[in-house]
């Protein structure tokens, strides 16, 4: 081999070498980069994870200390007492009848809390119930109503009306013998005011806005009177019961119709060229219509 072409063969090896060698190079940089691009990318999303936790813990142990203040006393007994004294005071204040309040055992959760559930049982309207509700959560208690029962009164505005309500007492409660003080902001607007469009719709009462009768006539009885037999119906707004035979026409609001037939737990109802079945316990409004061969 000539000396000139040894030394492009020496030329042209290098650069084979020296590209070789820069990609060698570059590649385990590359994954060196990448590698620590990853740990990086690792320890940020760790670093985010506990930022989160961090935020969360702040956000609970607030709402904790803002717990501690609305809690009921600490005291279970001394607790009771002065609950049962603020809802007898409450409800007697705007019902016309005297209320009554009852406690259940308060139950308590791994020494984290005690839940009190309470029964509150009063007589009287819609707008008084109302103002009951308004001052109920007005108020800055740990309580919430997790149960509402309302029960219209024959022939008068009064309603029955049962409140189940839980409330929650805190081991470490800032309050040791008195309920705390102030207001809360659960409600849209602190006026009672506010609120006096609620009984003026009347819900209970004929011609309420939104108010239909066949909603409270319920099938309640199918009966046998000397082996003739009668659907009843009771219509709750009024307690009126209607007890009616086979054949027999009724009208209850809008809703006109004629029983058909009576079976052990159901009644046929003949209205407006259609048949609807009805079942015991339910509403006019809840009948099932059947198919017209039927």
């Amino acid at each position: 081999m000539q000396t000139r072409e040894k030394i492009l063969a020496a030329t042209v090896g290098a650069l084979a070498l020296w590209f070789v060698g820069d990609w060698v190079w570059g590649a385990a940089v590359r994954s060196r980069e990448e590698y620590w691009a990853k740990r990086i990318k690792a320890v940020q999303s760790k670093i985010d994870d506990y930022d989160e936790a961090i935020s969360h813990g702040r956000k609970a142990g607030e709402k904790l200390a803002q717990w501690r203040k609305q809690s009921l006393p600490s005291d279970v007994e001394k607790a009771r007492a002065a609950y049962q004294k603020w809802l007898l005071d409450v409800a007697n204040r705007r019902f016309d009848e005297k209320a009554t309040v009852t406690f259940g055992e308060a139950v308590g959760k791994s020494g984290a809390y005690h839940r009190l559930p309470v029964t509150v049982r009063g007589r009287g309207t819609l707008g008084q119930l109302t103002a009951v509700l308004h001052e109920f959560y007005r108020a800055v208690h740990l309580h919430q109503i997790n149960r509402l029962n309302i029960a219209p009164v024959p022939n008068t505005e009064q309603l029955d009306i049962t409140l189940g309500i839980e409330a929650l007492i805190l081991p470490d409660a800032e309050q040791t013998d008195e309920l705390a003080v102030g207001r809360s902001t659960r409600l849209a607007s602190d006026r009672l005011a506010d609120y006096r469009v609620i009984p003026q719709r009347n819900l209970f009462g004929d011609g309420g806005i939104g108010f239909d009768p066949a909603d409270f006539t319920f099938l309640t009885g199918i009966n046998g009177i000397n082996d003739v037999q009668e659907a009843w119906f009771t219509i709750r707004t009024t307690g009126e019961v209607l007890k009616l035979k086979i054949g027999q026409r009724f009208e209850v609001g809008d809703f006109q119709g004629m029983v058909a037939e009576i079976a052990q737990r159901d009644v046929v109802i003949d209205s407006e060229g259609e048949r609807w079945l009805l079942t015991l316990g339910e509403h006019l409004n809840q009948a099932t219509a059947l198919p017209p061969e039927y």
